[in-house]
């Protein structure tokens, strides 16, 4: 029963300094804090998981394949939770900052491994209560599921995460074997997450884009053949619908129990329980071989990265390089970049979350979009670039989804707070601080500036009727919202900073200030929405000149500001 105690109070040592809960339970009644902005935001985003599952759940019911909402549920969550396991691996197993604490006390290698593991399983689950079980549930309900499908869908959806979790676990050992040659800390942490996502990402692609060609060929044959015995309408919807259906199917044959938990999941009876055994099975297994493995390697990995990467080496000082006169501008962007790259964390959720998202895009607009346009060609007859001519209404859209994808990157918003309470030393350093204030938002307006050149490069590519100077015009005005974005999430970060923290973590977990970026983004496309419905009977060019002056006249008054009052924005600091 001691033995027990311990592990449960070393599991929630390690939760406590893994995950955090501050602002979610307050510490006075140790209940659901319903002031913190936390639990808005969790709760805003169940509310719009919610919806949108129960719009696609009706849409589908509607054209009568309300079962693969199952298929294409379990395909998200499981490139969810592998996404999940590459990032807590490396931050949880083999970096986080509690690591050299607990070798030093009498923990057995098999129990540190095992609490690790169970912190990583208790986050990932924490995720799919928020976003996944708001999802199946809804299908539960919309169509009429019996009592016992929804604890089954909780236990079926625990059992597929362990799984795939612990496979991607077991390839993540041998991965830090291989790659811990690199010296650097930083750059060996950022090679591998970069390295195990297109491992793992890479094949599912691939298969997703073979299921589409594969489908897009039947459906040419389909439509010579059905035209004229089914209305043409109905025909294509169901068409395109089967075409993502089965290619979501074939993809998810390649993972053992996501199709097991589908079968699990479409009828409710006896054999839902075997198919959960099944699963439970297949779990047991996973965990031995990953136990194994790491019982006689992980301990040896941890001190060979604490020894390799806590090494000084004696360097020699070159002292024309070290006091050679730089420009004090130049010197202050880069520490700000360097200062993000260099920190893992701020590089994954500040630079590397963008990447992937942006690859992701990509990926679908140029695996979908041109199997969207065969099948509007094949509906009118005719191609549907030279018929639709574009219009204010389609560069405002572009606009909108630019501005939305802004909201990814938070730079802007923790420019000060990251430097927590060594932020008081900005005062001593002999540049103004509106050169500051302009300086501080430099890393937030490249990876912007990189945001939008990807999509309007891809627009272009994909969509070559659009000319040249429409493409140049939503630069301009991309542009303009890039730099109105990044100044209101510094002023945000001025006014309201948090400079009392206790590790990276937290400066981002804890910045309340991110509802705001949230509220900045909707006001922002509202503000686009309500100057397309001011001028929608004005010519195209005419709507896009007045967008642009209105944005201007923003970013001018801003920069006003900025000039007149850069002292008071940084009161709170100093």
């Amino acid at each position: 029963m001691m033995k027990n105690n311990k592990t449960i109070n070393l599991l929630k040592t390690m939760l406590k300094t893994s995950y955090d809960t501050s602002g979610i339970i307050n510490n006075d009644t140790k209940k659901l804090n319903k002031k913190s902005m936390k639990v808005w935001l969790i709760g805003i985003v169940s509310i719009i998981v919610i919806y949108l599952s129960y719009m696609f759940i009706n849409l589908l019911k509607e054209v009568g394949a309300s079962e693969a909402f199952l298929e294409i549920f379990f395909l998200l969550l499981q490139v969810l939770v592998m996404f999940q396991t590459i990032l807590l691996v490396i931050s949880i197993l083999y970096f986080s900052n509690d690591i050299e604490n607990y070798l030093s006390l009498p923990i057995p290698s098999i129990k540190l491994l095992i609490t690790k593991f169970s912190v990583m399983l208790n986050i990932i689950f924490i995720g799919e209560a928020i976003i996944a079980i708001p999802s199946i549930f809804i299908y539960g309900v919309r169509t009429l599921q019996n009592f016992f499908f929804y604890p089954l869908s909780v236990i079926i959806l625990a059992l597929v995460s362990i799984f795939l979790s612990t496979i991607v676990s077991i390839i993540m050992i041998f991965v830090m074997k291989i790659f811990r040659f690199i010296k650097n800390k930083y750059l060996y942490q950022n090679i591998v997450i970069v390295i195990m996502t297109f491992i793992i990402f890479m094949p599912l692609t691939n298969v997703l884009n073979i299921g589409m060609n594969n489908q897009n060929d039947v459906e040419i044959v389909e439509n010579k053949l059905s035209n004229e015995e089914i209305a043409q309408e109905e025909m294509e919807l169901m068409e395109e619908l089967t075409s993502i259906v089965q290619t979501v199917r074939h993809t998810n044959k390649y993972f053992i129990v996501t199709e097991i938990g589908v079968n699990a999941l479409s009828e409710i009876n006896y054999k839902s329980v075997i198919y959960a055994l099944e699963i439970l099975t297949l779990d047991l297994l996973a965990l031995i071989v990953f136990l194994i493995i790491g019982k006689f390697t992980y301990i040896k990995d941890i001190l060979w990265n604490l020894s390799v990467f806590n090494k000084k080496k004696n360097k020699k000082v070159r002292l024309y390089k070290k006091c050679k006169a730089r420009n004090k501008t130049y010197a202050y962007l880069r520490n700000e970049i360097k200062s993000i790259i260099k920190s893992p964390t701020y590089f994954i959720h500040y630079i590397y979350n963008i990447i992937v998202v942006l690859i992701v895009l990509v990926f679908i607009a140029a695996t979908l979009f041109p199997i969207i346009v065969q099948s509007i060609n094949e509906a009118i007859e005719d191609d549907v670039f030279y018929v639709l001519t574009f219009e204010f209404g389609g560069f405002s859209l572009i606009i909108g989804i630019i501005q939305v994808i802004f909201t990814i990157s938070s730079l802007s918003l923790t420019a000060i707070s990251r430097y927590g309470k060594n932020a008081t030393f900005f005062k001593y350093i002999p540049i103004k601080f509106k050169t500051q204030f302009r300086l501080k938002n430099m890393p937030q307006l490249i990876i912007n500036t990189i945001i939008i050149v990807v999509i309007l490069g891809t627009i272009h590519i994909l969509i070559p009727t659009i000319e040249n100077l429409y493409i140049l015009l939503m630069f301009i005005t991309a542009m303009l919202l890039n730099i109105i974005n990044s100044n209101i999430l510094l002023f945000l970060d001025l006014l309201r900073p948090r400079l009392n923290y206790e590790n990276e973590i937290t400066v981002i977990k804890q910045n309340d200030n991110k509802l705001f970026q949230y509220i900045l983004t909707v006001a922002s496309c509202l503000i686009i929405w309500y100057l397309y419905e001011i001028t929608k009977e004005l010519s195209t060019n005419i709507a896009i000149l007045i967008e642009i002056i209105v944005f201007s006249i923003i970013v001018i008054g801003m920069e006003i500001f900025i000039h007149k009052k850069a002292n008071k924005l940084f009161k709170k600091i100093i």
